[in-house]
């Protein structure tokens, strides 16, 4: 596996990489004042380079070399600082704007696309990987053109020289090349899987950690701990093989810039001896073909670590090239008032198809329950209504008009949804009760809501009432009480449809016919459409439709169904068991 990764074959789109670039909004004007500084310093270089050959060739006058040397020295240590402060800004700046990016696509990509990779992963993405390009940027793409400039000036200086003596030079520079090609190829693909191990590494640990009561609860410890322990020598061993690779090539690379060295001393002590050159040339040149020599050790160095760095710029690249959901485009949603009809629908989750030619009709008005064996596509009806997925065919409508021709961005805030998770995020009660909420409800209104779900007693008892912080995920919270809140939150938007998927399935008997029966009075003449497993929540209901296998098994009025639906009538029959 690691082999196949590391000498894999595609290294990423570098259309992918450009585009990407111009959606983050880089800080040019801060690039072109850091490049200008770096052109500065380089041309005065030239001058201290030469100054200094001087210096070491005897010339020891301190009007027309002491003094100028020690003059542009000074002014290359004060550009080099204002030039170090200028990159961290640029870097800042970078490590900001590429964020910004990846979150605002993240947050607008379809929820297909969290489906098929794995959420926690786009932690890497965002933090590890956006700072290895605004790092490519800066610390590759930057000094690769000031590198080209300072090549160029150098050139050019020892062209005045002796024009041989600098093609000379130019032809044997290239020693390095070959052996740092494979070397960046190479390290590419460590690093890479590097990242890919700490990645699956880090999601791993955060899904574990995040649910440890899950763990403790089945006895998964020893095994959990067993699979923790092979995604950290997945890891280890990545680092060690880069490790191994990069200790080997070290005293190669040593090897190699002995070789050229010595080669560039004998071609120069050549010209000089032959008179074409003076002898501070000789020792400006030689000054200059080391400078040469670590500007190409440079170059490779870029390439490899642009090559190790690419596989983080292509995993970004395909964030941002994933198609997002278009939240604005069509009408605006206002009252979603009418019945919800699915008209042969065709839906499937990738490859497996679960809907084929589904037609449903959910009154208006009325509470609905949808129920049926587990895999049936109960949730799924819900994700369809609230257009989380999109439909391979037929249509869904409200009141006869289609929901497509809504915009995402005003259809979804029309209508309310417990999901089967209801999440709270770290915050106070307050927080999570308003999420989504552009006004702010007064605490009578609260009060109101968390009354009809049933957990206001809970609140008033709290000695920071609404003001409570619940933790990571409503961790202070039992289950029954993040479900209240939630139920409470979606009744505070006031909409006239009400989505809910297993919404109670937490809570007690009594605090399930309580919730039931502020629910019933809140949604009094509007649409509630419900997911449930329990005879008892299905009591509730106006009207009950069955699912089995993607298909409507049966449809109709509450009595009716319970008293003829096999599935219906076994449900009921289990909570009369449990009463008993």
């Amino acid at each position: 596996m690691e082999f196949s990764a590391i000498f894999r074959k595609k290294y990423g789109s570098f259309r992918r990489f450009f585009h990407m670039l111009l959606q983050a909004r880089l800080p040019f004007l801060w690039i072109a004042l850091d490049l200008a500084f770096s052109f500065g310093i380089i041309n005065i270089g030239v001058s201290a380079t030469e100054y200094s050959a001087k210096l070491y060739a005897g010339e020891v006058d301190f009007g027309t070399v002491v003094l100028p040397f020690l003059v542009v020295t000074i002014i290359s240590l004060v550009l080099g600082s204002l030039s170090g402060i200028v990159t961290n800004v640029c870097t800042a700046f970078m490590n900001r704007n590429l964020r910004r990016m990846v979150w605002r696509k993240a947050v607008r990509l379809p929820l297909s696309f969290y489906d098929e990779g794995g959420p926690r992963e786009m932690i890497s993405r965002i933090t590890q990987d956006t700072t290895s390009i605004s790092n490519l940027i800066m610390r590759i793409i930057i000094p690769i053109i000031t590198g080209a400039y300072s090549s160029w000036m150098i050139l050019q200086k020892i062209s005045t020289y002796d024009a041989a003596l600098m093609w000379s030079l130019v032809a044997i520079l290239p020693v390095y090349v070959v052996f740092n090609f494979i070397m960046g190829r190479l390290n590419f693909g460590l690093n890479d899987l590097i990242n890919l191990r700490n990645a699956q590494l880090t999601a791993a640990i955060s899904e574990k950690a995040g649910n440890m009561m899950l763990v403790k609860t089945m006895g998964t410890e020893e095994s959990e701990l067993q699979a923790g322990v092979e995604k950290m020598e997945a890891s280890y061993k990545a680092s060690v093989m880069s490790t191994a690779i990069g200790q080997i090539s070290q005293p190669m690379h040593t090897i190699a810039y002995l070789l050229q060295t010595i080669v560039t001393i004998m071609v120069g002590r050549g010209f000089y001896a032959s008179g074409a050159i003076t002898l501070p040339e000789w020792i400006a040149y030689y000054g200059f073909a080391s400078q040469l020599c670590n500007l190409l050790a440079d170059y490779l160095g870029y390439w490899a670590s642009f090559k190790s760095i690419q596989g983080a710029t292509d995993r970004v690249s395909q964030i941002m090239d994933a198609p997002s959901e278009e939240t604005k485009t069509g009408e605006a949603a206002g009252n979603l008032a009418g019945e919800i009809t699915l008209d042969h629908v065709d839906f499937s989750y990738g490859e497996v198809p679960l809907f084929q030619d589904l037609s449903i009709t959910i009154p208006a008005g009325k509470i609905t329950a949808i129920v049926g064996p587990s895999g049936s596509g109960k949730s799924t009806i819900l994700n369809l209504i609230n257009r989380l997925y999109p439909i391979q065919g037929g249509t869904v409508s409200i009141g006869g008009k289609d929901t497509a021709k809504y915009s995402l961005a005003t259809y979804r805030k029309a209508m309310s949804y417990v999901t089967q998770e209801c999440v709270m995020y770290a915050g106070t009660l307050r927080d999570n009760l308003c999420q989504g909420l552009k006004r702010s409800p007064t605490d009578a209104e609260l009060d109101e809501v968390c009354e009809t779900a049933g957990i206001l007693d809970y609140v008033k008892s709290l000695p920071e009432g609404y003001n409570t912080f619940v933790g990571e995920g409503g961790a202070s919270l039992s289950g029954g009480q993040r479900q209240r809140f939630t139920v409470a939150s979606a009744l505070l938007r006031q909409q006239d449809l009400l989505l809910l998927d297993e919404a109670t399935a937490a809570m007690d008997i009594d605090g399930k016919d309580r919730v039931w029966t502020g629910i019933r009075k809140v949604m009094a003449g509007k649409t509630v459409v419900f997911v449930a497993h329990d005879g008892q929540t299905i009591r509730n209901a106006d009207y009950i439709i069955v699912l089995r296998d993607g298909a409507v098994e049966a449809a109709g009025d509450r009595e009716v169904i319970l008293a003829t639906n096999p599935f219906c009538m076994e449900m009921m029959s289990m909570k009369e068991e449990e009463a008993d």
